[in-house]
């Protein structure tokens, strides 16, 4: 796979003799609207041909957040508006073609076929002096920041045009780039029952309004609106643009069910899974894999960070391992090692020599060896450490999913993306392929909860057979009750119905013309029909406390009058059956946000050797084992229809607008509603739309009542920008200080730390080993002067409680006698 190294800059440009010419760009604005926890960002672009003649195709690289439904397209071209519709990849493309060699405006958006977080947009016939305005929206699920407790929105780095010499330094810079403009306005509305508390940014400083939005900056006062804003004077940002978003009440599940505007009676239900439960934590096999290639120069530090944390949190029995990687890679120990005071020294002395001085970014061999090497007596978790930017990501998404398959669900693998430009659609698919989750950090962003969130989660018992049923009521049309789900049926096939017997002698057959001729079409695909009701992921992944998951179901059109009461999420595991009942609230308006964010999810997991077409089967064989040949095809087919469907572009779908002619057949299209309904639509339903982009910045609130405006009626306003890691967390000289086991001994540093003397914490524990008096001091310091950083270090309190535990201690009366200290 290739490297980081052979990424290309992002921009609008024409190519003239093999050179790359950017064109400038005049301004660029985002203007996001965030429900709960789903987002519908417009971002406008403004280009101008300042060159001395037209230009026959003007090319746009540019990057969207993993995940993101892209669901309109417009251009327009001087006086000309051509409005987006998806096709299927190669009849875009033909159309665009068509319609650029007639001379006529064309515009076609496609998704790279290598790594599914980068799109070209193409112009066709731009005359010179003339401004070419583009408009992309896309929607997206916000995802969980653990750091923060909130949600994450992000724009990636390089919406905003980076100008730059390329690997074979024959791209030339735009002259004229400096004085153009980046501005980012993101509305923020919460449902009823919710208060925003803060809003942060841990990459930008921002100006927050708190109390309003910028669409009615006139309306009532209220906690459950907000506005962000950032405006640059360049159209070059250094680092992604992140925002950050804590609110009450996000951490209830919820089902929400939509019907479309426009497809006769079709549904689609969105269940958001938030469990909070508890389990007895396993201890597996850990193997860190950390990305030490020349891209990682200035996150290095940020990766060094991460693996002491994780390394001190460790609970006592599991066996870890720690790989290295770039060109090349290497591990610490041939297979891993049991965690002990020893390992531990060993493995810090390893990692404080790390740095980025290992070439490319390789990734494919040392996930796979890791894999091979592990212990098939032990559940595996696999961290995956990395900046990396990396084309042919489904190939590595391919190998990571057949070897957890494989496992029967024993491995599991999280993705923590380190750096200001960190590929999400890589990050994301690695927890997707390995069935983890994905964290981001950006440059100094404090990291210490996320991290032991992650490892909380890789700590978690393998829960593999989760599954949705909806309760439905009897349905008196049907006679019977309303059926969830239904596997496809069999394909109907006519490879060999009604056709002639050939003659193996045929006395007219010359020699010369021994063959017949080969056939003009090709083979037809079989007639698979797809299930009634899509399950979106089909296979639910793995499910950790506090963490949310969206799983979608599209509906079929059948029995449209019956509606579903409620939702039961239901697994076991080795203690015992699990069950969550989530009511179904029934949105009033129609709309089709839903139906989207579940369209290029299931598009998603096709493009990555999933969804339901790799599950179903044609009377007893998989699809795959009975049209092998034409399995990818079928793929192919299916997404195909999913994104036109729906209207939604991906790997083998895109987006095409040309001129309408007059006989009408090109090219208006009816688009999605406005998102005001959608706004309508979940504040009415006091419902949220759950996951998406996240990382921290810092605005807090008086705590009054959900809803509750500012006193005094004024808008709260600030600039903000979160103090990231250059706070500095206090448990860290603590945790530094902690042996493997769990417990502290008295030196002068922990005095020092403590705020006490030796001697006098004795005293309030008179009887008591020193090295257990000195832990009892060190939890109780946790407990009563970090408290609010409790998600950073509750591991380490956890592992120093099991410690005292072990030596016969009364932890409770322990604690109670040295807290007085503190």
């Amino acid at each position: 796979m290739s490297s980081s190294y052979d990424l290309l800059p992002c921009g609008a440009y024409v190519t003239v003799n093999y050179t790359r010419h950017y064109i400038h760009c005049v301004d660029t604005t985002a203007h996001t609207t965030i429900i709960g926890t789903s987002s519908r960002t417009v971002l406008k672009q403004t280009f101008e041909n300042t060159g001395p003649s037209n230009i026959d195709e003007l090319r746009y690289l540019f990057p969207l957040y993993d995940g993101v439904s892209v669901v309109a397209f417009r251009c327009t071209v001087g006086d000309r508006v051509i409005e987006g519709v998806v096709e299927e990849r190669a009849k875009a493309k033909a159309t665009y073609e068509a319609a650029k060699k007639a001379g006529e405006t064309a515009g076609l958006m496609e998704q790279s076929l290598s790594a599914a977080d980068t799109f070209t947009t193409l112009i066709g016939n731009v005359p010179k002096g003339c401004k070419v305005f583009v408009d992309i929206t896309y929607l997206g699920e916000l995802e969980h920041d653990a750091e923060v407790d909130g949600i994450r929105f992000t724009i990636p780095i390089q919406i905003a045009s980076r100008y730059g010499s390329g690997q074979d330094g024959s791209w030339t810079k735009a002259s004229n780039v400096h004085g153009s403009n980046f501005s980012v306005t993101v509305d923020v509305e919460m449902p009823t029952g919710s208060a925003i508390t803060r809003v942060q940014s841990p990459s930008h400083p921002i100006a927050v309004s708190i109390g309003h939005t910028s669409k009615d900056p006139e309306a009532n006062q209220t906690f459950q609106r907000a506005t962000a804003t950032l405006s640059l004077g360049t159209s070059s940002l250094e680092a992604d643009f992140v925002l950050n978003i804590v609110a009450t009440n996000l951490g209830e599940p919820s089902a929400l069910l939509e019907t479309h505007p426009t497809i006769n009676n079709h549904r689609a239900l969105m269940t958001t899974l938030v469990p909070k439960f508890s389990l007895p934590a396993q201890t597996p096999e850990i193997v860190f894999i950390c990305d030490r290639s020349g891209s990682m120069i200035d996150t290095i530090t940020d990766l060094i960070s991460a693996l002491k944390i994780f390394l001190k949190s460790l609970p006592v029995g599991v066996e870890f391992n720690i790989c290295s990687f770039g060109t090349n890679f290497s591990f610490l120990w041939p297979t891993s090692q049991t965690y002990s005071q020893a390992t531990l020294d060993e493995a810090t002395e390893h990692i404080s020599r790390f740095t980025a001085n290992m070439g490319g970014t390789e990734m494919y061999q040392p996930i796979e060896e890791a894999f091979k090497r592990r212990y098939h007596d032990l559940n595996l978790e696999v961290f995956v450490l990395t900046d990396g930017n990396i084309w042919d990501q489904d190939e590595l998404f391919a190998m990571m999913s057949k070897h957890v398959d494989n496992s029967k669900g024993a491995i599991r693998v999280f993705g923590l993306g380190v750096g200001s430009d960190v590929s999400t659609s890589l990050v994301h698919g690695i927890a997707r392929a390995g069935g983890g989750i994905a964290q981001f950090v950006n440059n100094n962003e404090k990291m210490d909860k996320k991290v032991v969130r992650m490892l909380r989660a890789a700590l978690f018992p393998h829960v593999t057979d989760y599954r949705l049923d909806i309760d439905y009521p009897k349905c008196q049309r049907c006679g019977d009750d309303f059926e969830l789900v239904e596997k496809p049926g069999a394909p109907k096939s006519e490879d060999l119905i009604d056709k002639p017997t050939i003659s193996l002698f045929q006395k007219d057959l010359k020699e010369e013309d021994p063959h017949s001729p080969p056939t003009t079409s090709t083979k037809p695909l079989p007639d698979v029909q797809p299930p009634r009701n899509i399950q979106v992921p089909g296979i639910i992944p793995p499910l950790f406390p506090f963490s949310r998951t969206n799983v979608y179901m599209l509906l079929s059109n059948a029995c449209p009058h019956v509606m579903p009461k409620s939702v039961f999420l239901r697994g076991t595991c080795s203690a015992g059956p699990l069950e969550l009942e989530i009511p179904i609230t029934v949105l009033d308006d129609k709309a089709t946000t839903i139906h989207q964010l579940a369209a290029r999810t299931e598009m998603k997991e096709l493009e990555e050797g999933r969804g339901w077409v790799a599950t179903a089967k044609v009377g007893n064989q998989t699809i795959k084992a009975k049209y092998p040949s034409q399995y990818d095809d079928i793929v192919e087919r299916e997404g195909v229809r999913i994104g036109t469907t729906f209207h939604v572009s991906g790997k083998w779908c895109s987006f095409v607008a040309v001129e309408k002619r007059n006989d009408g057949d090109k090219n208006m299209t009816d688009l999605p509603p406005d998102y005001e309904e959608v706004v309508n639509v979940f504040q009415s339903s006091g419902q949220v739309l759950p996951l998406a982009a996240s990382i921290p910045q810092t605005y807090s609130l008086p705590r009054t009542g959900a809803g509750q405006p500012p006193r005094g009626g004024g808008q709260l306003s600030m600039n903000t920008m979160s103090d990231g890691a250059n706070t500095a967390h206090c448990s860290a000289p603590l945790r530094t200080m902690m042996l493997f086991e769990g417990n502290w001994r008295w030196t002068l540093a922990l005095e020092e730390v403590l705020g006490i003397k030796a001697g006098a914490a004795k005293a309030a524990a008179p009887g008591h080993a020193d090295d257990v008096v000195a832990t009892a001091c060190a939890v109780a310091y946790f407990k009563t002067k970090l408290m609010k950083n409790k998600e950073a270090w509750e591991l380490i309190v956890e592992k120093a409680e099991g410690w005292l535990a072990a030596q016969g201690e009364d932890v409770a009366a322990l604690e109670k006698a040295v807290q007085a200290l503190f």
